[in-house]
């Protein structure tokens, strides 16, 4: 009944800004892990200009909290961007982002919520592949009601003939070390933006 009542309310979230869309298939994981597409730009997030899809892909226990699974997902973006992303515009897309997200769901529209922390590192670039990793503090208004943390690594896939890109977020509360990694980490993009 949980897992219906969390599918029924992200269908409802992200139903609710009209950004539906059916076609894209982008990433690889595995059976379990819920599927949802979305429009880009985000009606929640207006302010992160990419145009194009975002795919996601969320942890069979995604919305439990005595689980491993909490809260752990992935999700791509297959837009725009003409060129390399830095960790200060993935900080900002990342604020931008769960901001709107969390004031989105939100049902106390009294309440003013905490603003997203993001701090995001440059860990190695190599042709056109960028790999990142952070943490975020942000405001979880589709359960614990309060802030908490995320940790989150970033593959930013860069095409300059095609001026396309592919990010691909991980996010998990749970330290890199943990094992739910594994699982996160087997997400991947099926074909990158130079692949034809």
């Amino acid at each position: 009944m949980k897992r219906f009542t969390l599918l029924i309310t992200l269908f409802s979230a992200f139903a609710l800004f009209g950004q539906e869309k059916k076609e894209a298939d982008l990433l690889i994981s595995d059976a379990s892990w819920t599927k949802e597409i979305i429009q880009m730009p985000l009606h929640f997030a207006p302010e992160i200009p990419y145009k194009g899809v975002e795919e996601l892909r969320f942890s069979p226990d995604w919305s439990k909290q005595d689980r491993e699974g909490f809260w752990t997902y992935a999700f791509v973006w297959n837009v725009d961007i003409d060129k390399q992303l830095t960790a200060t515009a993935i900080e900002t897309d990342l604020q931008y982002y769960f901001d709107g997200l969390m004031a989105g769901v939100n049902k106390d529209k009294g309440k003013v919520l905490p603003k997203t922390i993001a701090l995001i590192l440059k860990k190695e670039s190599a042709n056109d592949t960028v790999k990142f990793e952070g943490k975020l503090q942000i405001y979880n208004s589709f359960h614990t009601k309060d802030t908490m943390i995320l940790y989150c690594t970033v593959t930013h896939y860069y095409c300059a003939d095609k001026q396309q890109s592919m990010v691909l977020f991980r996010f998990s509360p749970k330290p890199f070390e943990h094992t739910i990694w594994n699982e996160l980490n087997n997400i991947k993009v099926k074909k990158k933006p130079c692949e034809d």
